[in-house]
């Protein structure tokens, strides 16, 4: 009874809340919120120590003289701004955890009628489309509102493989698209069936997203075949074709191929090791989005783990004939930006625009070389942090030993 005369005494303290607050429990003494935190964080110090080390690191110029440069280039093509609402958002970049860098794979792929569909989406994917979309709002625009209508517009999912880091958000993403839009606007989900297996047994205790989207399997719409959902995905996207192409990852892994979308034919490869298919099925696309989740030199720690190299990626973009190039999914011993060495092809593919993807890197058609020649002033942005040549080696060793076993991981069929 006293303790709780003691509480009703208090009065009620409103906290506006903000990233990194601590929250002390022990000792009970100092229990609650750390108001130092609450108060330095944004610090007009801190604040102008931030501008201090982007003054000094040179960023700045480097970045307005490619704008500039850029600008004068754009004009005397006559080259004027992206028409339509097309765009590209990186919503995560990272590979298999989140860090303070970079979340785990989500990309959202807006077409020229403003409706969108979601490459891939990992956990936090909602969160970072919410943080990005309050950033453009304009004054008279209600947030609510508008991350109802924005979220609405999304008609269409695209899932690469049954790993969680690129499918966990989109639980959050079904129960609270089917809130919004009930049970009469399901959404286009293209995954492997082992999606809909997990999403069944989610049924029982979200039971409101059973009508929340319609289910095609990746296998039936292989490349060679019609999507069962093609003339759906026409009329709300504008899209001509989706074709997925197998690739080596996992079990039942899948890249896509997709034309008609506001930047022309887009190839996305999931994780995967390098594949020819792939290459073969989206000759001449205009946007490939690549993973690279291990620099130039790790190409034993790729074949070990099925993913890419960075150099690897940038060769099936020369395959492909790709007009341009964007990198992602990221080792996370990458938080910032992956060194980029010189490869054996490199004359072949000199002239391709090769963009490192980070989160909320926001694309649009005119701006993809932009994005690619913005790279040096991004490193001098973010040094690299360290050097671990040591732990590399390391690791590299292991993966030479293992892969001395012949015939462990071959892929049949897809290799």
């Amino acid at each position: 009874a006293d303790r709780q005369a003691k509480w009703d005494a208090k009065e009620l303290r409103t906290i506006q809340g903000c990233p990194m607050m601590d929250y002390v429990l022990m000792p009970r003494s100092r229990c609650g919120l750390n108001e130092s935190t609450m108060k330095s964080l944004y610090s007009t110090s801190t604040m102008n120590d931030l501008r201090e080390q982007v003054n000094e690191s040179g960023a700045i110029e480097c970045a307005s003289a490619v704008v500039e440069s850029d600008g004068k280039a754009a004009t005397n093509s006559g080259e004027g701004n992206d028409s339509g609402l097309g765009e590209l958002l990186f919503l995560g970049t990272g590979s298999a955890v989140p860090c303070k860098h970079r979340n785990v794979t989500g990309m959202y792929l807006r077409m020229n009628n403003g409706n969108s569909m979601l490459l891939d989406v990992g956990e936090g994917t909602m969160g970072q489309l919410l943080q990005s979309w309050k950033s453009t709002l304009s004054p008279g625009q209600i947030p609510i509102d508008e991350y109802h209508s924005r979220l609405s517009g999304i008609k269409a999912v695209w899932i690469s493989h049954p790993h969680a880091d690129h499918h966990l958000g989109l639980l959050r993403l079904l129960s609270e698209r089917a809130a919004i839009c009930g049970p009469n606007d399901p959404i286009v989900l293209m995954a492997p069936h082992d999606m809909f297996d997990f999403l069944a047994e989610y049924r029982q205790v979200v039971p409101e997203i059973h009508h929340s989207y319609i289910p095609v399997d990746c296998r039936d719409m292989i490349h060679g075949r019609a999507n069962p959902l093609g003339n759906k995905l026409y009329e709300e996207l504008g899209i001509t074709n989706c074709m997925s192409v197998q690739v080596a990852h996992c079990l039942r892994s899948y890249a896509v191929v997709i034309d008609g979308t506001s930047f022309g034919r887009v190839a996305y490869s999931g994780d995967c090791r390098p594949s020819h298919q792939f290459a073969d099925v989206g000759l001449g696309t205009d946007l490939l989005i690549h993973e690279a989740t291990f620099e130039i030199g790790m190409e034993e720690d790729a074949v070990l783990k099925r993913h890419s190299t960075v150099g690897e990626a940038i060769d099936i973009a020369s395959k492909m004939n790709a007009k341009s190039l964007v990198l992602t999914h990221f080792s996370q011993r990458y938080p910032k930006i992956p060194p980029l060495k010189k490869t054996k092809d490199e004359g072949k593919t000199k002239e391709i625009p090769i963009a490192f993807a980070f989160d909320f890197m926001r694309l649009t058609p005119n701006t993809i070389g932009l994005a690619a020649e913005l790279t040096p002033a991004l490193r001098l942005l973010y040094p690299r942090e360290g050097d671990d040549d040591a732990d590399m080696a390391i690791e590299k060793v292991t993966a030479k030993e293992l892969l001395a076993v012949p015939g462990v991981f071959a892929a049949k069929g897809v290799l």
